[in-house]
């Protein structure tokens, strides 16, 4: 059957509806070829429609206090989920198109968008903004705003702090490589593998970093001798688990692939504290502007990646929710 999406606007091979998973069965896995624009839409309608929901109700956050009876709640919380859905989307799109900044640009496109439908639905009761990011440009007001300026709202301060997050790993992308990456979270008791393994890879499926013992470790009566008999040189060939069932991918917008080649020639050493597969991942990303709080399993580096794309999706909302 074709599949009635296109995934990746910028990619050729998804214009053929009935290819799959980019004509490489063997790498990647595509249960329904729906999930990746689904979440953006999702987010973007949903806070779309908070929004008109707060604009209606004279910004009123708490939605159990809103006037339900009124046809103006209804109408504006309808046409804020359509315009964020469309936002979302369009978003989504941008940040996955290769192009320079994109995480920015996929940002400032959403939010722009956002602010024009809301400007139009509300009768002009909104402004027309940009955010980049780190700080938005108001046309209506001729103001500019950004992260911890005096008086921000807790959301707008949140907004913009993912923002930052975009920002940074945009910036760092200039210097070369900027790609769409894969960070895999193994599921346990895979081979030697009995921890779970954490793995980047491309966007055509290529290893970038994925380190493992070079050889068995020796069993040890306690914590320490375990970790003392852990340190081995390290084997950076080790299998990524990409596509395999109950592997965990977090997909991430143009990241510096250069960066991590770097640290990757850097690496010399490898053990269950910090230097492990997991340890590895965490410090190339890093390198490559995407900073993260070092976890022990992969599934907790995964778990903080899955929430800073979700705060990239939401960002340009965020900071548009009315005072």
């Amino acid at each position: 059957m074709p599949d009635n999406y296109i995934q990746n606007p910028s990619n050729t091979q998804n214009f053929n509806r009935y290819g799959y998973v980019l004509n490489n069965p063997l790498i990647y896995s595509d249960p329904s070829g729906e999930i990746a624009w689904f979440i953006p839409l999702i987010i973007g309608a949903a806070i779309g429609a908070y929004s008109g929901g707060v604009i209606a109700n004279e910004g009123e956050y708490n939605p159990i206090k809103w006037d339900f009876k009124s046809g103006k709640t209804w109408g504006y919380m309808f046409a804020g989920g359509i315009v964020g859905g469309i936002s979302g989307y369009l978003g989504w799109s941008i940040a996955g198109s290769g192009l320079p900044l994109a995480n920015t640009a996929a940002i400032a496109g959403s939010s722009f968008t956002n602010s024009i439908g809301s400007y139009l639905y509300t009768g002009g009761k909104t402004s027309i903004t940009i955010n980049l990011g780190i700080f938005s440009f108001d046309f209506t007001k001729g103001s500019i705003n950004f992260l911890g300026k005096k008086g921000n709202t807790f959301l707008e301060n949140l907004g913009y702090s993912f923002g930052a997050l975009a920002n940074a790993s945009d910036i760092v992308s200039l210097f070369g490589g900027g790609q769409n990456i894969k960070v895999n979270s193994a599921s346990t008791k895979k081979e030697n593998d009995w921890w779970g393994h954490s793995s980047i890879t491309d966007e055509n499926g290529n290893s970038l970093i994925s380190v493992g013992p070079s050889g068995p470790i020796e069993k040890a009566s306690n914590i320490s001798e375990t970790l003392r008999n852990s340190i081995t040189t390290p084997e950076t060939g080790w299998n990524t688990y990409l596509g395999d069932k109950g592997t965990w991918s977090i997909d991430l917008n143009n990241v510096s692939t250069k960066a991590i080649n770097a640290y990757s020639l850097k690496i010399n050493r490898w053990d269950l504290l910090i230097n492990s597969c997991v340890g590895h991942t965490t410090r190339s990303l890093w390198s490559a502007g995407i900073p993260t709080i070092y976890a022990f399993h992969p599934h907790m580096l995964n778990l903080q990646l899955f929430i800073r794309q979700i705060g990239f999706y939401s960002s340009p909302y965020i900071y548009q929710i009315p005072k």
